[in-house]
């Protein structure tokens, strides 16, 4: 560590920071509005990557395989510019415990210089970055970084109710904007990061028109430097993102995060490009910068598993000291082996974002039974977004303490109320809304079966669930019956969809909206505090000792009907 980065850890660790950073960085040398002759170089897009080790026990992505990449594409002879588009810090099993150092390490290590500043390698905030309540944390990692930071719409308060400074004022490698001289061409990179974390210590400019004010000072800055290509590193949905390019053509590239699949469209001329959660896939742009055309781009994506790119071994092994430290550690706290096996599946358990907020899963099904069972209920549901692996445990696969971590990030406890088939229609019908989008809202659901049809039209996406496409069973009844609107269904579920559900638009759960005095409905057994992990826990044991494993599979609980 330099004398410099020493000397803003202690600062950031003791959350003494001073004013040191600038509003905008430029490393231009060039000092030239045209440049004589063309440019070209790659970059490279990674977004939402929350495991080191990759996925599917080490077998899709990586930080490894991004390395090989990276030295791939720098063998061709042209400047690599690497570009992280939010969300890497947290959610992830190894971030809770070692408060997010290992990503930032492992970012570190993506020139091959462990020691050196990486003057290609930029990143914007997500949401996620903002996961802990604790600022300090954030802060270490962001003084940790020898790479730079870009963020034009978020402000770092020192107080509740502050209105705040750019974290560009408080760290030396966080930057309003950025303009890096490549090859004589002038490359400008402004940051915008979606308001979905709030927390006390950082306020977002994105409400309209916030937000276009602070791009098009963004913007008007690169183009007071000079710049001959503009890039918006993007941490928001991809319609924001389409809004974004078709309000600013002058944009030639959106570099996206934050939907964690993999999408690519055109706004006139400007690309918008996301690239799979975790490194499952990248995407790589050939850009030219000609003396007098437009600026030049093709992105393209790249496949990171085990049989497109070997792991780099450098990284690698970096990667396996750091799961030996969260395994030493996690057995301090709870003195478990992170890798004890708990039970098998028959059948894989999709817990990738994708599948988990989009449709009927194995693992959505299982969870939902446990609690349906626990809670003797008609039916049972979970949101999608509370299932937080983002991995895939494999067919005929061993579960593991590790995969639990994952499963429940959170801890929640079990809850039970009443619904009429009203309510219950209405809740289906929210759930299905954004489905496109793969909100966290989606539902995993037990003891129901329900179709939502796709009413999209002029490329707004658009679905429905009718009364006489759900049909559910009552408690111990073996037979499903269509829902009756009048009826009064019981109803399982984990206490904070039951307390924040309005949060992603079940007005109904409102019971944590305390400034506007919420409610929801009246639970059944106020007395009971069932921990959702140990119950499913116990299941999977029991099912172990009576020799058995989870057979749970797919059964059409959730159908999607395009009309």
């Amino acid at each position: 560590m330099t004398i410099r980065k020493a000397f803003y850890f202690i600062l950031s660790f003791t959350v003494v920071v001073l004013s040191v950073g600038c509003s905008s960085f430029s490393d231009v040398k060039s000092g030239k509005n045209k440049v004589e002759y063309e440019v070209k170089f790659k970059i490279l897009q990674i977004n939402d990557v929350y495991k080191i080790e990759g996925l599917e026990r080490g077998d899709i992505g990586g930080i490894a395989r991004v390395r090989t990449l990276r030295k791939e594409l720098e063998k061709e002879g042209q400047p690599v510019l690497v570009l992280l588009a939010g969300d890497f810090l947290f959610p992830s099993v190894m971030s809770k415990y070692l408060q997010a150092r290992p990503m930032v390490d492992m970012l570190n290590l993506l020139d091959g210089d462990p020691a050196a500043f990486d003057p290609y390698l930029i990143v914007t905030f997500g949401n996620h970055e903002f996961e802990n309540k604790v600022p300090e944390i954030l802060f270490d990692r962001i003084v940790q970084s020898d790479f730079r930071w870009v963020a034009s719409n978020v402000r770092y308060c020192s107080a509740k109710g502050d209105a705040g400074l750019p974290f560009s004022h408080r760290f030396y490698n966080v930057h309003d904007t950025i303009v890096l001289d490549i090859g004589g061409a002038l490359v400008g990179i402004f940051g915008l990061t979606i308001n979905s974390e709030e927390r006390d210590y950082v306020e977002y400019d994105y409400e309209l028109p916030e937000r276009y004010d602070a791009v098009k000072k963004a913007i008007d800055t690169l183009k007071a430097q000079g710049a001959h290509m503009i890039v918006a590193l993007t941490h928001q949905d991809m319609g924001e993102d389409e809004s974004l390019a078709s309000y600013f053509p002058e944009i030639d590239i959106v570099v996206g995060g934050h939907d964690h699949s993999y999408s690519k469209k055109q706004v006139g001329r400007t690309w918008i490009t996301k690239a799979d959660a975790d490194a499952r896939s990248a995407i790589v742009y050939d850009v030219s910068i000609p003396p007098n055309a437009p600026v030049g781009t093709i992105p393209q994506k790249v496949d990171l598993n085990k049989n497109t790119k070997a792991e780099d071994p450098v990284i690698d092994k970096e990667v396996d000291d750091w799961m030996d430290k969260l395994s030493k550690r996690f057995h301090d706290l709870k003195r478990h082996d992170l890798n004890e096996p708990i039970g098998h599946t028959k059948y894989k358990l999709e817990g990738v974002e994708t599948a988990v907020r989009k449709k009927e899963t194995v693992l959505g099904n299982f969870l939902t039974d446990v609690i349906r069972d626990k809670m003797e209920t008609d039916i049972a549901f979970i949101n999608g977004g509370g299932i937080r692996i983002n991995d895939d445990i494999p067919a005929n696969g061993t579960i593991t303490v590790y995969d639990m971590e994952g499963i429940f990030y959170f801890e929640n406890n079990l809850v039970d109320f009443e619904l009429t088939g009203e309510e219950l229609l209405d809740i289906l019908n929210i759930s299905v809304q954004n489905v496109d989008k793969g909100d966290g809202r989606f539902l995993q659901v037990s003891g129901i079966k329900f179709k939502y049809h796709d009413k999209s039209s002029q490329g707004k996406p658009g679905y429905e669930v009718k009364q006489e496409d759900v049909v559910l069973k009552h408690w111990g009844e073996s037979n499903f019956t269509p829902l009756a609107r009048e009826k009064t269904y019981t109803a399982g579920s984990v206490d904070y969809l039951w307390e924040k559900g309005y949060k992603d638009g079940y007005t109904i759960f409102s019971q944590g909206d305390k400034d506007n005095k919420g409610t929801s409905p009246k639970r059944i057994h106020l007395d009971k505090s069932i921990s959702f992990r140990d119950e499913t826990t116990e299941t999977i044991k029991k099912l172990v000792k009576e020799g058995k494993m989870i057979t749970t599979d797919i059964e059409g609980r959730i159908t999607k009907v395009s009309d």
